[in-house]
């Protein structure tokens, strides 16, 4: 008997368009469902209060150079444990190879100090907004990363970043004495913190 070629090719097409029409659904909800858990293991903070400043001594003295404003924290809720995230953000520092120091951690608290050359401390810190032009050599930042329990599984994560510069004021005519400046912060430090963060769920797969 002579089988011909639209009667062996054409069965077999439709029998592999079944298989697709079948499967492709199951493999679509798969994909939604692992892009909206990416999505939904950071949102935004329900609440940012400023985070306590350490406690005055009586006798300190009024520095040399004016204290930029108080900003309020950086802040994101990601899904996870509190010492969990902590542990990341150490990890991630780590990785990066931060010249740091000072390190103090707890359950919910982690602050250390890194240390910048000149073009790191014009990347994270506004040095442009001085009194007077200063030519900076080197600086640092202070670093508090706080974690709270925000309910449904999310932890708050408030991130604050305090610059001084270390130079020498470039003022011909009414140069103020001392080396150290305390800067603003552009945000940018905190924003790659919060960006690994974001990233988090994708890295631990």
């Amino acid at each position: 008997m002579q089988v011909t070629f639209r009667c062996v090719v054409f069965p077999v097409l439709i029998a592999f368009v079944m298989l697709l029409s079948a499967v492709a659904p199951c493999c679509f909800a798969q994909a939604s469902a692992a892009g909206s858990d990416a999505q939904n293991s950071t949102r935004a903070c329900a609440a940012n209060p400023l985070l306590e400043p350490p406690a005055k001594k009586k006798a300190a003295r009024k520095p040399k150079h004016p204290l930029t404003a108080e900003a309020a924290p950086v802040c994101i809720e990601v899904k996870g444990e509190s010492i969990e995230v902590q542990e990341f953000l150490q990890a991630f520092a780590r990785e990066q190879e931060w010249r740091s120091g000072e390190h103090h951690a707890s359950e919910d608290t982690w602050s250390f100090v890194r240390y910048l050359n000149v073009q790191e401390l014009e990347k994270y810190a506004d040095t442009k907004v001085l009194l007077e032009p200063v030519k900076f050599s080197s600086g640092k930042t202070a670093v508090v990363v706080r974690t709270l329990d925000a309910g449904g599984g999310y932890v708050r994560v408030q991130i604050t970043a305090r610059f001084q510069g270390e130079g020498q004021s470039e003022d011909k005519v009414m140069a103020q004495p001392g080396s150290i400046w305390t800067l603003a912060s552009r945000g940018v430090f905190e924003e790659e913190l919060v960006a690994a963060l974001k990233a988090r769920r994708g890295r631990a797969e």
